[in-house]
């Protein structure tokens, strides 16, 4: 676990715990075991109780009475919740975007968006997953709602999950990526605002479906 001096320990433990999460090297409902978590990262388990509460906020594990924490389960209605709300939010997101931006400032967007295409060409799934969500926190910079902001960040870990289930699942989950990428990009530079959104839903709508039918396949194994 590599440590940030800006961040409490609690934090670190919390960002060290939700990747592990979100790359499925803790699965579903695996429960995390605070003695022995306590032992391998080197922490106290003070400290680990905190990252609990922090990543329960996160909606990536839910703590019970007696049981310590677990690791939450992704379930059908789980999935279609968060893709059904979440994208109405990013969509509206991508339109803001494109309808506000000035000057240079797509600059970082357009980079991120080249970097994550040659990542792409070279099979990176991991970094293709952390660059999309660089792109969103970019574009989070062109909201002032702060309600907006703070329910897109609040289910934003959540996602992560979800999303990288979809690039394990199937690989042709990687060019539809980087494909809808490009094209939500271009939208936004050309300031086509229902074109942004759209592209958005429909990316959304395709990522749900291919995390369903993960969460299908995993219940008849």
């Amino acid at each position: 676990m590599s440590l940030h001096q800006s961040l409490s320990l609690g934090e670190q433990i919390a960002d060290h715990l939700a990747q592990e999460i979100i790359l499925g090297r803790l699965g579903p409902r695996e429960r995390l075991r605070e003695a022995e978590l306590a032992r391998e990262l080197d922490v106290s388990t003070n400290s680990l109780r905190e990252a609990f509460r922090l990543l329960q906020g996160r909606h990536l594990v839910e703590i019970q009475p007696r049981r310590g924490a677990r690791v939450c389960d992704v379930t059908e209605a789980h999935v279609r919740d968060l893709y059904d709300f979440l994208f109405l939010l990013l969509s509206r997101l991508a339109g803001r975007v494109a309808e506000r931006w000035q000057g240079n400032e797509l600059a970082a967007i357009e980079n991120l968006a080249a970097t994550m295409e040659e990542r792409g060409r070279q099979g990176d799934v991991v970094a293709v997953h952390d660059l999309a969500f660089q792109l969103l926190r970019a574009g989070l910079a062109f909201t002032r709602n702060r309600y907006l902001i703070d329910a897109i960040e609040d289910l934003m870990p959540l996602l992560q999950r979800y999303s990288y289930i979809a690039l394990r699942e199937e690989t042709a989950e990687l060019a539809v990526t980087l494909n809808c990428m490009q094209q939500l990009v271009s939208c936004i530079s050309l300031r086509d605002v229902a074109g942004a959104a759209g592209y958005l839903g429909d990316y959304g709508e395709n990522q749900c479906q291919v995390v369903l039918r993960a969460v299908a396949k995993q219940a008849t194994a």
